[in-house]
């Protein structure tokens, strides 16, 4: 069945594999995080310098958005910064974890804060865009705001509250409970963060331009996070309800979850929109499937005594 319960005093003797895939993950986050890092730092400079020339261009003349839009993107920058430093204690917390090190708790409790800053820098933007909303702005949209607010509310508050359970590793109930809450959440999340890309940004420019691959697109868009939300959910009810993990379900999960990246990559060869806007897309999680396959693959986590049942 692929349950493994679950202990507060944990001995794991993890097979090469499972090792090798979750270093590949905290590796292509770590990567990923670098290029976002030195992309802000040039973006920053050209903001800076060009701030006037690029308001009158964009023809942006409302004092308030002028100041919100420098704020936004000055915020935006900083938090790629901060993801940067969470990614580094990610790959801090994975050596350790993979070492038996108990110090990986530590290390992921100081990953999760920098990841969840990363997330509360996106309300700047999300406040721009409701109140250009509100006064017809130009270049603002709706649906950005509420995928930012979103993302902030549905992935950054789950990770601040793990973390502050983690302080007490004694408490292993109110770890399970963060576990269940978060993970599910941090899934919808991301829905919610695609499904809005595709509604603002995909489906005007699809529709001149329907074929197999902007129905697969449109499919993936809707679908494909949502079941893997589902899955999770389904996965962290077990997890908290019996004290086990069931490893199918996580597996596929995280299958699923890489899925979509994995797609739109595919459909951004064939659909130019798509490939416009991939450099958007969180599009290292095409790796998930690998560590997915290997937490399938994964029987026992020799708990103590307790292993398969």
């Amino acid at each position: 069945m692929g349950l493994v319960k679950l202990n507060s005093e944990v001995t794991l003797s993890l097979p090469n594999y499972f090792k090798i895939s979750l270093l590949i993950i905290a590796t292509s986050f770590l990567a990923y995080s670098l290029y976002w890092t030195v992309f802000s730092v040039f973006w920053v400079y050209n903001i800076t310098i060009n701030i006037t020339a690029l308001m009158q261009v964009l023809e942006i003349n409302h004092p308030l958005q002028q100041n919100l839009i420098i704020v936004q993107e000055y915020a935006a920058s900083a938090g790629y910064f901060l993801a940067f430093i969470g990614a580094i204690f990610v790959i801090q917390s994975t050596v350790q974890f993979i070492k038996n090190n108990k110090k990986y708790r530590d290390y992921l409790s100081k990953a999760l804060l920098f990841e969840a800053f990363f997330f509360l820098m996106l309300i700047p933007s999300s406040i721009q865009h409701f109140l250009g909303f509100v006064f017809s702005w130009t270049y603002v949209d709706v649906y950005v705001g509420l995928s930012f607010l979103l993302q902030a509310l549905l992935i950054a508050l789950p990770f601040l509250m793990f973390r502050r359970s983690l302080r007490k590793p004694q408490n292993q109930d109110s770890i399970l409970k963060w576990i269940a809450i978060g993970a599910p959440s941090v899934v919808l999340g991301f829905w919610f963060k695609y499904l809005f890309l595709w509604l603002y940004a995909l489906s005007p420019l699809d529709s001149n331009q329907a074929n197999l691959a902007t129905i697969i697109g449109t499919l993936n868009s809707f679908v494909t996070l949502l079941i893997a939300f589902i899955i999770t959910s389904l996965a962290c009810i077990v997890i908290y309800r019996r004290k086990r993990l069931n490893t199918n379900l996580v597996g596929i999960g995280l299958i699923l979850f890489g899925s979509y990246f994995i797609i739109y990559n595919l459909v951004s060869i064939l659909v130019p929109v798509y490939n416009s806007f991939l450099y958007l897309t969180d599009f290292w999680m095409a790796v998930l499937p690998i560590l997915g396959i290997a937490v399938i693959e994964v029987k026992s986590f020799n708990i103590n005594k307790a292993g398969d049942d």
